[in-house]
C-alpha cells in the first residue's frame, strides 16, 4: 500500500513538474483603458492570438537538448591535437564553432529555418568565440607526459535589423596528454610522424544565447467604444537558451608532418558528459499597435502600443552521455608557429570545425 500511494505521489509530481515547464502564458496590456478592456488581458484578443501562434515553442525539449549537445562540441576549442612533442611549451588561441544537425541529409541547413518555425526539433548550434591553451612539457616527472591549461570568457552583443544575438561564453578545464609512441623522423625531418598520443581532461562550459526568432505580423479589427480599430500584432520572440557541460574526453590522435611546414592529423575518442543542464525560455520580442481606427485618428486610439508578455520555459534538460567522435587537422607551421584547422565529426550528427593559432617551443 505504501509503495502504491509513493508511485503515485511520485507520477503527480513528474506531472506537476512537466506541467510548469509546458505552459505558456500570454497577456497584453494597454496604457488606454478603453484599449485595454477590448484589447488585452490574458484572455483578451491579442493574447489568445499570440499564445496560439506561440504554443508550438512552450516546450521544446529536442531544441533545448540539440544546444546542449552542440555546446559540447565546441569544448575543443584551441586544440593542440596533432602538435605534441614540443620541448618545453606551447600556447594557443582559436575560435570554435559546431552544428548538431537534425538528421545526415548534407542539405539540412536549407530546411532548418522551416523545421523550427514549425516547433519543436532536434537541432542547435554552439560557439567559442575565443579560447586559451598552454601546455606544459612534463618529461622531467614522467616521460611523454603533457599537461595543458584552458581559459576562455567573451561576450557578444549583436543587433542588425532582424538579426538579433546575444552570447556569453565561459570555459575552464585542463587537459593531460601523453606520448604512448614517440614521434620519428626521416629524410632531416622532412617527414615527421608525430607518434600515438592518449589524452583526457576536465572541461567546464558555460553558455547563454539569446536569439531573436523574426514572426509575421498580422492585422485584425476590433470594436473598441464605437470605433472599429485595426491592431497589427508582431508574435516575434526570444529565445533565451542557457547550457552548461562538464566534459571528460578520452582521445587517441596521430599526425604527420610533411616537407617541415604541412601538418595533418587524424584520432578518435569519446567526450563522456559527466554532468550538464540546459534550458529554454520564451519570452516576448514584439508588441502590438492600432494602425487606423475608420476616421482618420479621430478616436485617439491610432498609435497606440501595447506591450505583449510571453512566459514559457523548458528546463531540466540533459545533454547526451557518451558522444563519439572522430577527429582530424590540418596546418601550416613555419617555425615554432603553426596555424590550424581542427574538425570534428560526432556519430549523432554533429560537426564542429575551429580555426586555432600558435607557438610551439
Amino acid at each position: 500500500m505504501k509503495l502504491k500511494f509513493l508511485a503515485i505521489a511520485l507520477l503527480i509530481i513528474a506531472l506537476l513538474n512537466y506541467s510548469a515547464d509546458a505552459a505558456l502564458v500570454v497577456d497584453s496590456t494597454f496604457t488606454n483603458p478603453d484599449l485595454q478592456s477590448a484589447l488585452g488581458g490574458t484572455a483578451g484578443p491579442v493574447a489568445t492570438t499570440v499564445y496560439n501562434e506561440l504554443s508550438k515553442y512552450a516546450y521544446v525539449p529536442e531544441l533545448v537538448k540539440g544546444f546542449g549537445n552542440a555546446n559540447i562540441y565546441t569544448s575543443h576549442a584551441a586544440t593542440l591535437r596533432g602538435y605534441q612533442g614540443y620541448d618545453l611549451f606551447a600556447v594557443a588561441i582559436g575560435t570554435m564553432v559546431s552544428v548538431q544537425a537534425p538528421s545526415d541529409d548534407p542539405q539540412f541547413y536549407k530546411k532548418l529555418q522551416d523545421d523550427i518555425d514549425s516547433g519543436d526539433v532536434y537541432a542547435g548550434v554552439g560557439f567559442e568565440p575565443v579560447v586559451f591553451q598552454a601546455g606544459l612539457n612534463m618529461s622531467f616527472l614522467i616521460d611523454g607526459l603533457y599537461v595543458s591549461f584552458l581559459f576562455g570568457k567573451l561576450h557578444i552583443d549583436l543587433d542588425y535589423g532582424d538579426f538579433k544575438l546575444n552570447h556569453e561564453s565561459s570555459l575552464i578545464g585542463g587537459n593531460i596528454n601523453y606520448a604512448l609512441f614517440k614521434e620519428k623522423s626521416i629524410l632531416a625531418r622532412s617527414l615527421l610522424w608525430r607518434g600515438i598520443t592518449l589524452q583526457t581532461g576536465y572541461i567546464h562550459t558555460d553558455n547563454s544565447l539569446v536569439f531573436y526568432n523574426k514572426l509575421d505580423k498580422s492585422t485584425y479589427s476590433q470594436s473598441v467604444s464605437g470605433f472599429t480599430v485595426q491592431y497589427e500584432i508582431d508574435p516575434s520572440v526570444d529565445f533565451n537558451l542557457s547550457t552548461t557541460s562538464n566534459v571528460i574526453p578520452f582521445e587517441i590522435y596521430t599526425g604527420l608532418r610533411l616537407l617541415w611546414v604541412l601538418n595533418i592529423g587524424v584520432g578518435a575518442g569519446i567526450d563522456y558528459v559527466y554532468s550538464s543542464s540546459n534550458s529554454m525560455k520564451l519570452s516576448s520580442a514584439g508588441d502590438v499597435e492600432v494602425i487606423d481606427d475608420g476616421v482618420s485618428g479621430a478616436s485617439g486610439y491610432v498609435g497606440e502600443k501595447g506591450k505583449i508578455t510571453v512566459d514559457a520555459s523548458t528546463s531540466g534538460i540533459k545533454a547526451d552521455k557518451y558522444k563519439k567522435k572522430l577527429m582530424a587537422n590540418v596546418g601550416l607551421g613555419l617555425g615554432p608557429v603553426f596555424i590550424d584547422v581542427p574538425v570534428s565529426y560526432y556519430f549523432d550528427n554533429g560537426y564542429a570545425i575551429g580555426l586555432t593559432a600558435g607557438f610551439v617551443w
